[in-house]
């Protein structure tokens, strides 16, 4: 099969056979993960300078879409550097050291906080602070969880976990949410019984409490923005429950202080109760996503078009794309791709097109693992057979 078939594709040489037997160098070795697809010094099946000149004619060619490696665009041709969304490889993995260190001090800052939280409802029977305590209480469990799936991840076992265990991430977070939920659902009952109940005394904080308060705003801003910067499944949990943490403990200072200058005992009460409601309602929205992606729910329509592109450009031998199917498996996708090329298409060729065609989707960050299948009919059963059931 000619090589020109191809287009734009630069099989790695450790794919490829010697072209003669005469060959002075020896083929190059190649690092086969899919971080090594998009490197400077080769030429990617996507962005390929021979395609825009191929298309050149048609009046639109590919001369956005030239050169990814290099950050201002392709230096000979003055080429722009083109912007698809989700291919820059931004992802921070979860062993990283930056991952370690962000629960570590998240770690330190909720114990210390939860010791001054203790002390405060200790003195004061606020309603409010109470709501706060057990968020304090939940905060130390959440990192608890975070820096235990961390670990579990780091400890790779290639014959129990083949594919790695990744999706602990999720995971945790999910089982997170459902006792935040739970928590509160308590302190919810708890507002309630006071609001019922015929004692109306006006909570009074004083200026220890205050001050704990105060502090914990501070620590979990600073928390909250660092924590949003590291784009990490775990970590990004971490950031949002710092977030919430400004907004709840404010609540549960500012409703305790108006309902005593006011005068109103039944603020505080209601108070704690508005705050778990919220806190219900956002991490049950948390535990819905989390839920849906570890059932594998489909993927965004921009993400399908993505990788519909990537496919689509990839090689002229491929006559058509009978199916692509990319689902959950946790925070990242599952690729599934039916492709048809010529019958008289050698074995080789189309197991080096079918393997770089799957390395060119796993580089991509919203990947965690391709699938691609080869057919040479354009008529073909259902690829699995669940699917022929339904």
């Amino acid at each position: 099969m000619p090589a020109s078939a191809f287009r734009g594709v630069e099989v790695p040489a450790t794919l490829l056979e010697p072209a003669s037997p005469s060959a002075r160098e020896p083929p190059r070795k190649v690092l086969r993960t899919p971080r090594a697809i998009y490197r400077p010094t080769e030429t990617t099946p996507l962005f390929s300078a021979r395609d825009g000149a191929a298309d050149g004619a048609h009046g639109h060619g590919d001369d956005d879409v030239a050169c990814e490696e290099d950050p201002g665009g392709d230096l000979e041709t003055g080429r722009l550097k083109p912007e698809i969304p989700w291919l820059e490889d931004d992802v921070v993995d979860s062993d990283a050291p930056i991952v370690t260190l962000a629960v570590y001090i998240n770690f330190a800052a909720n114990a210390i906080l939860l010791a001054g939280k203790i002390a405060v409802i200790v003195s004061v029977p606020s309603v409010s602070v109470l709501a706060s305590l057990v968020d304090a209480l939940l905060d130390f469990l959440s990192t608890v969880i975070v820096w235990i799936t961390t670990w579990l991840i780091r400890k790779q076992d290639q014959y129990r976990y083949p594919v790695g265990r990744r999706r602990l991430e999720p995971l945790g977070v999910l089982i997170f949410s459902v006792i935040m939920i739970t928590s509160f659902v308590q302190v919810a009952l708890e507002a309630l019984q006071r609001l019922a109940s015929p004692d109306h005394e006006i909570i009074q904080l004083g200026i220890p409490a205050i001050s704990i308060m105060l502090g914990t705003i501070v620590v979990k801003g600073l928390c909250w923005l660092w924590c949003r910067l590291v784009n990490n499944s775990s970590v990004q949990a971490l950031a949002a429950d710092a977030s919430t943490d400004v907004i709840f403990n404010a609540g549960s200072i500012a409703f305790p202080i108006v309902g005593f200058y006011a005068g109103l005992w039944w603020l505080d009460a209601l108070g704690g109760l508005i705050l778990s409601l919220v806190v219900i309602f956002n991490w049950s929205q948390t535990s819905f996503e989390h839920i849906r992606h570890l059932s594998g729910f489909s993927a965004t329509a921009d993400q399908r078009n993505i990788l519909l592109y990537l496919t689509m450009r990839f090689a002229k031998t491929i006559k058509q794309i009978q199916g692509l199917q990319a689902y959950h498996a946790g925070d990242k996708l599952i690729v599934e791709v039916d492709i048809v090329l010529d019958a008289s298409t050698p074995l080789k060729d189309s197991h080096d097109l079918s393997e770089s065609l799957q390395y060119v989707l796993e580089s991509v960050p919203i990947v965690d693992r391709a699938f691609v299948h080869v057919d040479y009919a354009t008529y073909n059963l259902p690829t699995h057979m669940e699917q022929q059931s339904s």
